[in-house]
């Protein structure tokens, strides 16, 4: 009896979910199709009737948005961040965020999975530059850097209260390159009244001294 088009999406869903979460916690070498199929409760030859490899698998799931830009483009910035930064949720926010935790497996795998991430990125930055002029804002950039290497680098060191320092730091200079930036046209008012204002005490001194 042929499988019907709905239960062979669900199959590859919950293969590439499994895939998703092995390649995470245990990165594109540790991780081998056997693996995948095994927590998904399948064969291995069932692998192919949905994926064409490992790579090809490897690439979708980088380019799947799990962790960080997940929730940025579920909550507000702010709120985000500070959930990404905690440190009570390293491990956990590690271990979700594809960005954070396959760079290295990514900077060495195929060009499909390296795009992948680069626009994985790109999305990243587009979210954190929302309500922004340009899409790839400076400060939002900064942001992401901040964001993903400190987690990179806390997740990654044995000591406990060099991974909350960094955490700590990342947190206090992302935020405030967040905020709301005044508009031009308002510094240039603003600059406008001061010249004005400076400009009455010696048209009013020159008033008198012709007066006299």
């Amino acid at each position: 009896m042929p499988i019907s088009a709905d239960r062979k999406a669900r199959t590859r869903a919950e293969i590439f979910d499994h895939a998703a979460r092995l390649f995470r916690l245990r990165g594109y070498a540790g991780t081998n199709i056997d693996d995948i199929m095994l927590a998904a409760g399948l064969t291995r030859g069932a692998f192919y009737a949905h994926f064409e490899s490992k790579d090809q698998l490897f690439a979708e799931v980088v380019g799947a948005g799990h962790g960080l830009l997940a929730v940025l483009r579920a909550s507000d910035p702010k709120t985000a961040l500070n959930r990404y930064f905690d440190k009570t949720q390293l491990t956990a926010n590690a271990q979700a965020c594809t960005l954070a935790a396959l760079p290295t497996d990514v900077a060495r795998a195929p060009l499909a999975a390296r795009l992948a991430y680069a626009n994985m990125l790109y999305a990243l930055i587009e979210e954190l530059s929302r309500g922004r002029a340009r899409k790839l804002d400076a400060s939002a950039t900064t942001v992401a850097i901040l964001a993903v290497g400190a987690l990179v680098l806390a997740r990654a060191s044995g000591d406990t209260r060099l991974s909350d320092w960094l955490l700590r730091c990342a947190r206090r200079t992302a935020l405030p390159l967040l905020k709301p930036r005044a508009s031009p046209s308002r510094k240039r008012s603003r600059s406008r009244r001061k010249v004005a204002a400076a400009r009455r005490p010696r048209r009013a001194a020159r008033s008198r001294a012709g007066r006299a």
